[in-house]
């Protein structure tokens, strides 16, 4: 997605003329709350967070979610997550201090829980691309000083601690106060404060367990208090992210840049043997050894059309189950144009452009899914998943991180986060419109589709190998979310799954890279403080604090 994921008349006023818009408080500012607020969900799509080309095209070969058969000629880097996340900080910035200079600012408690919240969780999702970057100055030249144009850059452990501090201001401080501002037509959670409470109590076990090994003095009891208070729960409703369903018009792919491009404009990417591995028993090309449904929901056959698998009413899928070598020797090429929008049934039909296409791909319809006409956008723009919260329940209880180490929480979670994960994902490839081919026959995970998962020898629990087997289980479900993944590949020090063919290879193509190098402009305009943050050698090698 571009910056702008939604765009109405509204917003062309309310991103003009930024800086008047930022204003100090005397009166009715240029552009209302709630228009502030709708333009910072503008932002606030996946180009925030790093599922840009970079995203689409780096991150699944570098946290191994997938594989490309040629290495990307999109570059490596990125700068529209960096420019939108400081023209939201300008915004929230304006609206805390607009909030707290009204004479009735304690009607906007929760108004300002919400953009705490939004600030903290863009903020450190943006950290974890790059690392140290401008924050506690950032944002504020609403204030007229030119001192606040050029700021300095803040260590990541500091930009932590204070967001960590504002979500925990964020949970205490959510009310059900009838007196309470609302912004309308709120585009995330609409106005539903329990699950806003939720979370940004999430997002605080998300990030103590992230910096818990740097930090675990501050990270401990953060987890531990987190812990007593309400998290994500419903497999289904507490997924947060952008839906359609509440953002009238949203489009996943407005000007080209979104979900849909990575599926259409490069047709290198594919299901990678790192994946399939943990999907199914063997290497059977008919499918009689996956086991774990989402193998069908995240990718689909290739063209070979000597083998059948799973024939449609219409009989028109034929092909086999071919994993790409994650970290071939030698590249081994691959040919169809599968993400080929001629594919939808009122075109050319599923099988049109799968000639020569000899190994699985990513799920056409993932690129379909809120884009094609008619389209119900079953499958959002993903913050959060309710797997993930099981999942890092589940680590705290395994490695005893805040908490008492106690096994069987660990694996009562874990079992959890499994179940959670299965039943999001069928249920969104159920109830999409434009899903048909491999869709699921039900929305419910059956007691069989369950059990074949759990009990199958690669992810059955296991307390001598606990903490590899929750990642593993984590990193599945972050599977649209590869900037988290990446983060959580960091942080444990490649403890999620890897390909042990050819590592040195993959070391040379991606595992070199750590972070994002900052946009060049910032080696422009702020030069001084990016010298200071880089020492003047701004490498894509360089560790980031959470990192092992």
């Amino acid at each position: 997605m571009t910056t702008t994921v939604f765009v109405a008349a509204v917003l062309v006023s309310c991103t003009k003329n930024f800086q008047k818009e930022n204003a100090p408080y005397s009166g009715p500012a240029s552009a209302s709350l709630a228009q502030l607020y709708t333009g910072i969900g503008a932002n606030l799509d996946a180009n925030a967070e790093g599922m840009d080309n970079t995203g689409a095209r780096w991150l699944y070969p570098i946290t191994q979610l997938g594989a490309v058969y040629a290495i990307s000629d999109y570059p490596y880097g990125s700068g529209a997550n960096w420019n939108g996340f400081y023209q939201n900080l300008a915004a929230i910035n304006q609206m805390l201090t607009t909030m707290k200079a009204s004479p009735d600012s304690a009607t906007y408690v929760n108004a300002e829980a919400m953009v705490k919240t939004l600030r903290a969780y863009q903020a450190l999702e943006l950290s974890n691309l790059y690392g140290d970057m401008p924050y506690s100055l950032a944002g504020r030249a609403f204030s007229g000083s030119t001192a606040n144009f050029t700021v300095p850059y803040d260590k990541q452990q500091a930009i932590y601690l204070s967001c960590l501090s504002d979500l925990t201001w964020a949970v205490n401080h959510f009310n059900t106060g009838a007196n309470q501002f609302t912004f309308g037509n709120e585009f995330l959670l609409q106005n539903n404060i329990a699950q806003w409470k939720k979370f940004a109590n999430s997002l605080r076990l998300r990030y103590a367990l992230t910096m818990y090994d740097k930090d675990n003095t501050d990270a401990g009891p953060i987890i531990a208090d987190a812990l007593t208070k309400p998290l994500l729960s419903d497999p289904i409703t507490d997924v947060i992210g952008l839906y359609q369903t509440n953002i009238p018009g949203i489009s996943y792919d407005l000007g080209g840049g979104g979900r849909a491009a990575f599926f259409r404009q490069e047709s290198r990417a594919r299901m990678g043997s790192t994946l399939w591995k943990l999907f199914s028993s063997d290497n059977s090309a008919n499918g009689t050894g996956i086991f774990d449904l989402r193998c069908r929901i995240f990718f689909e056959v290739n063209g070979d059309t000597t083998g059948t698998v799973n024939i449609d009413s219409t009989g028109g899928v034929k092909g086999r189950w071919v994993p790409y070598p994650q970290d071939p020797v030698t590249p081994v090429a691959d040919g169809g144009d599968p993400y080929n929008t001629e594919r939808d049934p009122d075109n050319k039909g599923w099988t049109a452009h799968k000639a020569g296409n000899l190994y699985s791909d990513y799920n056409y319809y993932w690129g379909r899914d809120g884009n094609i006409s008619g389209s119900t956008g079953a499958i959002p723009d993903i913050f959060m998943t309710t797997a993930e919260v099981h999942f890092l329940k589940a680590e705290a209880y395994a490695r005893g991180a805040g908490v008492t180490a106690n096994t069987a929480s660990a694996q009562i979670e874990y079992t959890a986060g499994i179940t959670a994960s299965l039943t999001f994902w069928k249920n969104a490839a159920y109830n999409s419109s434009v899903w048909m081919v491999n869709r699921p026959d039900s929305a419910k995970v059956s007691t069989n589709e369950l059990n074949l998962v759990l009990n199958n020898p690669k992810v059955a629990w296991n307390p001598a190998n606990a903490v590899s087997l929750i990642y593993a289980q984590e990193w599945i479900d972050l599977f649209r979310q590869p900037w988290v993944a990446w983060a959580l590949m960091r942080r444990t020090g490649n403890a999620t799954p890897q390909d042990t063919d050819n590592p040195a290879g993959y070391t040379q193509n991606y595992g070199k890279f750590q972070r994002y190098q900052y946009p060049s402009d910032e080696q422009q305009l702020n030069n001084a403080n990016w010298k200071a943050a880089t020492g003047g050698s701004d490498l894509a090698s360089t560790k980031i604090w959470i990192a092992k």
